[in-house]
């Protein structure tokens, strides 16, 4: 008797952009799944990757209404803040995706040269990554290829504190949709925490120990490109850019897919 593996459900639409690039019917990882993992089981051989466990996660949201805490899938690799290299073999892998995952990571040169080293050559990795313009990111600076290289000869566990006052002092409220419209500007979005109480809640940041969640990396779409390709002096590992979508009218992230050499 012949058995036929079921076909996966057709793919959502922001899910079939970022990874239409990948060969899905390879072994893969997924960052940073939370209640919206882009790849599901069993369907996809795929394995979830975060920082902490599914309960520490759970824990963590539970009052956040924007996560159903209940869709929170079970974590395959818990790195607590280590590099997935530590935790899988050379050239085990043939994919990776990565959504809003890189600009959170204190060294993200450090990151890029783990996962191509568990790449299988051939492998991808496929990147959705906030643009600057269109998010809450709008009024801060760019990040510089200097700024990334730092970080990586640091090697970087936890956001510097520059990175983390730069975040909390000028995260602003925008949309994408008024963003693109100009109606909201760098010169004029709102501050999302108000001036009165932006140095007392930077002191107190400043003395915890703890990782503090933060934009660490911020860019346009065409400068993730230009610092990426720049990368390839830097880091350990042959990769090219396969694909790159920029950023679409009212959206506020690009899709940009890494290939190992």
């Amino acid at each position: 008797m012949r058995f036929f593996r079921k076909s996966p459900p057709a793919l959502e639409p922001r899910t079939k952009n970022i990874t239409s690039a990948l060969n899905l019917a390879g072994k893969g990882i997924e960052y940073g799944p939370l209640h919206a993992a882009l790849l599901r089981k069993p369907h996809y051989d795929v394995s979830y990757v975060d920082h902490a466990d599914r309960a520490s996660l759970a824990q963590h949201y539970a009052n956040d209404p924007n996560v159903d805490v209940s869709l929170i899938p079970e974590i395959d690799i818990v790195t607590g803040g280590k590099l997935i290299s530590e935790f899988l073999p050379k050239e085990s892998i043939d994919y990776i995706v990565a959504s809003h995952v890189m600009e959170h990571v204190p060294d993200l040169l450090g990151w890029l040269e783990a996962n191509l080293h568990v790449l299988k050559p051939g492998g991808r990795i496929a990147v959705a990554f906030p643009d600057k313009r269109y998010c809450f990111d709008l009024k801060r600076k760019s990040s510089m290829i200097s700024d990334l290289v730092a970080s990586y000869l640091e090697k970087r566990t936890m956001p510097s504190f520059r990175q983390i006052c730069d975040h909390f002092w000028n995260v602003s409220k925008a949309n994408p949709v008024d963003c693109w419209s100009k109606i909201t500007t760098p010169e004029n979005a709102e501050y999302m925490i108000d001036r009165k109480d932006i140095l007392p809640i930077l002191r107190d940041l400043k003395l915890r120990e703890d990782y503090i969640d933060t934009h660490c990396w911020v860019f346009t779409d065409s400068e993730f490109i230009e610092c990426i390709k720049l990368a390839g002096g830097v880091i350990d590992g042959s990769f090219e850019i396969i694909s790159f979508q920029p950023t679409q009218p009212n959206t506020l992230e690009f899709y940009v897919t890494i290939g190992r050499i």
